[in-house]
């Protein structure tokens, strides 16, 4: 049988980029090169991290029909309209070249996920300098394939004079060498910190040793550590470029009633607390967590854990038996 990643390629790269910038407990997000949308769709759905919610979307794009589907994709669907997410969401997105002047955003990452691999290696500064130099987030990412990895596709001839690039449209494939020199010298100049780090590693039936090669894609995380601007490095060439257009703004539906009174909350929580833990020993903070009304008033996990501790009167943490050795996850009623 041949060899297949294991999940989905692109859902390794997507899964990956989402984590980083969970990690990095970022709110405003930018894609440079958005294209139909597809990494921005991944970060619509809230994160388990509820402390520190991604509340805006930007996405930047060349093409307007690919930005035409960015917006299908993205728009909310009946299910957001029920399901009222405990923050806002606002995605806008615009049209035009990444090397354009800055959009009017606030932004803590840039997002430039098999993008650089398009441009010609000429043109590679400027894109850099746009998004490390001009935008300057506090947290960059960028992905691109390996080309080391290629050796894992026969028909591609990697090591041969025969050897073609992944994708027809490629300018280069760079080495995990030359991958790690453009980082080291991009973070050096403009006060970043670099990671490098390896995507789409899971695979099934692959050749023996194929991991010798590298993820197949490879990845880099720019954290900030100097907020100084910088001026364009010697060498790169910014050419003259329309600034970006605003294409769309996409908002997305979120429960915005004020907080219930202390009487009828305490009273909601009782009455789904009895029912769990009449079928129950105890119950789980979970159980809370999944009405409407708790999720809305709360918006955040442990903003419900400390009002459980406070209303001792009512709830005590369970044992530590019973909690699996997760404190403060499960609950009893006081006297139960």
């Amino acid at each position: 049988m041949a060899a297949y990643f294991y999940p989905a390629l692109w859902e390794q790269r997507r899964i990956c980029i989402a984590r980083a910038l969970y990690e990095h407990k970022v709110g405003r997000v930018l894609e440079v090169g958005c294209g139909e949308g597809n990494i921005l769709s991944f970060l619509v759905s809230p994160a388990s991290d509820d402390e520190h919610p991604i509340t805006h979307l930007y996405g930047i794009d060349i093409s307007a029909g690919a930005l035409e589907k960015a917006c299908d994709q993205l728009k909310p669907t009946d299910q957001d309209s029920w399901c009222l997410r405990v923050d806002g969401l606002c995605i806008e997105l615009f049209h035009g070249s990444a090397m354009a002047p800055a959009a009017p955003i606030d932004i803590d990452a840039v997002v430039c996920s098999e993008v650089i691999e398009h441009v010609q290696e000429s043109k590679v500064p400027a894109l850099t300098h746009a998004v490390l130099g001009v935008y300057r987030p506090r947290l960059a990412v960028f992905t691109t394939p390996n080309a080391e990895f290629n050796a894992n596709f026969p028909a591609l001839c990697y090591g041969t004079p025969e050897a073609r690039f992944r994708d027809a449209d490629h300018k280069f494939e760079w080495t995990r060498a030359e991958f790690a020199q453009w980082a080291q010298d991009a973070a050096a100049y403009y006060g970043y910190q670099v990671e490098l780090r390896g995507v789409g590693m899971a695979m099934r039936n692959a050749a023996e040793g194929f991991e010798s090669y590298g993820g197949c894609s490879q990845m880099a995380l720019f954290i900030r550590q100097s907020e100084d601007p910088k001026e364009p490095p010697p060498g790169c060439v910014m050419e003259p470029c329309p600034e970006l257009v605003s294409y769309a703004t996409i908002k997305y539906p979120f429960y915005a009633q004020p907080p219930l009174p202390d009487e009828q909350l305490l009273e909601l929580v009782l009455g789904i607390a009895r029912l769990v833990v009449d079928a129950q020993s105890a119950f789980d903070l979970a159980d809370l967590w999944s009405v409407l009304e708790v999720r809305h008033h709360f918006k955040r996990r442990q903003a419900l854990q400390a009002w459980l501790l406070d209303n001792s009167l009512h709830f005590a943490p369970a044992s530590q038996q019973e909690q699996h050795q997760q404190p403060a996850q499960r609950y009893t009623l006081s006297g139960a």
